[in-house]
């Protein structure tokens, strides 16, 4: 009987351990869920930093009842201090709920930010308990809250039009945004540099068309219905800017020092391989004045640190995989000699890619590919012998790149089809 009562006794002890919940939790309704977060740094001001958030509207206010969507789903606001902190406490002055910064995917900070004051925004963001590692960090060419400002053409809300761009463009090999906790392992890597997302904000027709005149442009007179009724958008409407990302932010320790551009950043991306799609053009080996698109699908890469005469160079073998997508000229691309000629003339274009983007890394001397810490692995002592110098060293240095190319598939038509 004794037993049974002690078995008992111990049970309702577990049970209460079990129920008793967290001791921090908090409501969802008493939450404010933050998506993303803009810091702006303003030199001029006493209260330096400007920061923005983006919040989700509970779904009873942005119209998830009653199938009405009437309201916009994200709802900003805007805070300035002397310190990130010091702008959200001023935030929550003016919300009705606890701000919650678990549900962040991006932090998305201006040039002016990343160029002086990261450090304490980089502090920031790592020390909050809230934030987690995973969240991308963004730069932007212009002020970080007006990428929050961009209205979503897809997605439901801003920060996920924002965050399905960046997750694309890594898949089309035409940036890296970085997560914080990767951000963070390259500044602290010996013998590399930090790198993330370029994020521009503009309209769209004066980055696509901006050659046609007024009325010629989508929108414009040309497509105005009678009287004035327009069928894209009336003549003379604001249009939307959208977020587009373009190239790198390049940083040398924790203070961004320079840009790579589009072609930059497809080179750069060689050296690190991987398997996002990408399409390249290349002249046409049979007639140079026609081109050819080639989708590229699989990229190898193997980088190799050589140490001769107290000498560092690097080999850099890359091997690409693809397929045509289209051409212009009537040839049967099914033949080995074309499909010969075809993986050179794309081996070139993708050698010239990863040399230009080598020598801007170089021009700035910043080693985003780790150059330094392959040699770190490799030969410990030597890369001790010249870590106090490696920038120095990095920006001379002879990199032998070797590509190989395998174009797999021609298209469903083997053959091109021809005038009858």
């Amino acid at each position: 009987m004794k037993n049974a009562t002690k078995i008992a006794f111990l049970l309702i002890i577990a049970l209460a351990f079990f129920s008793a919940g967290c001791w921090d939790q908090s409501e969802v309704e008493q939450l404010a869920l933050v998506r993303a977060i803009a810091i702006d740094y303003l030199p001029e001001r006493e209260a330096p930093y400007l920061v923005t958030l983006a919040v989700n509207l509970p779904s009873d206010i942005a119209g998830g009842e009653g199938g009405g969507n009437s309201t916009n789903p994200t709802q900003l606001f805007t805070g300035i201090g002397a310190s990130v902190e010091l702008a959200l406490e001023q935030i929550s002055y003016s919300v009705p709920r606890r701000l919650y910064l678990s549900h962040t995917e991006l932090l998305i900070i201006s040039q002016d930010v990343a160029k002086n004051s990261l450090s304490k925004v980089f502090d920031f963001a790592m020390r909050h308990p809230e934030i987690r590692a995973s969240t991308y960090l963004i730069v932007t060419a212009g002020l970080a809250q007006k990428a929050l400002t961009t209205s979503e053409r897809i997605e439901s809300t801003v920060s996920e039009e924002i965050l399905g761009v960046v997750r694309h463009a890594e898949k089309t090999r035409a940036t890296d945004a970085q997560q914080l906790f990767e951000f963070a392992r390259d500044i602290a890597n010996p013998g590399q540099e930090a790198y993330t997302s370029l994020l521009m904000v503009g309209s769209p027709l004066e980055k696509v068309l901006p050659e046609l005149k007024e009325e010629e442009q989508p929108g414009g007179q040309a497509e105005s219905g009678e009287n004035g009724a327009g069928t894209g958008g009336g003549a003379g409407e604001e249009l939307e800017d959208i977020v587009t990302l373009a190239g790198l932010a390049v940083f040398k320790g924790k203070k961004m020092v320079g840009i790579l551009d589009a072609i930059d950043t497809r080179g750069f991306l060689w050296f690190l391989g991987g398997t996002g799609q990408t399409i390249i053009e290349v002249h046409d080996p049979v007639d140079p004045d026609s081109t050819v698109d080639i989708l590229v699908y699989r990229v190898n890469s193997k980088l190799t640190p050589v140490i001769k005469n107290n000498k560092v160079s690097f080999i850099a073998e890359v091997n690409v995989e693809g397929d045509v997508r289209s051409r212009a000229v009537e040839i049967d691309y099914i033949t080995p000699e074309i499909i010969k000629k075809l993986n050179t003339a794309m081996a070139g274009v993708i050698k010239a890619d990863m040399e230009k983007a080598l020598s801007k890394m170089q021009e700035l001397q910043t080693d985003l590919v780790g150059f330094g810490a392959m040699l770190n692995r490799k030969d410990a002592k030597t890369f001790n012998r010249l870590k106090d110098r490696w920038d120095e060293v990095f920006s001379t240095m002879k990199v032998d790149i070797t590509v190989k190319t395998n174009i797999r598939r021609t298209g469903l038509h083997v053959r091109p089809i021809k005038n009858s």
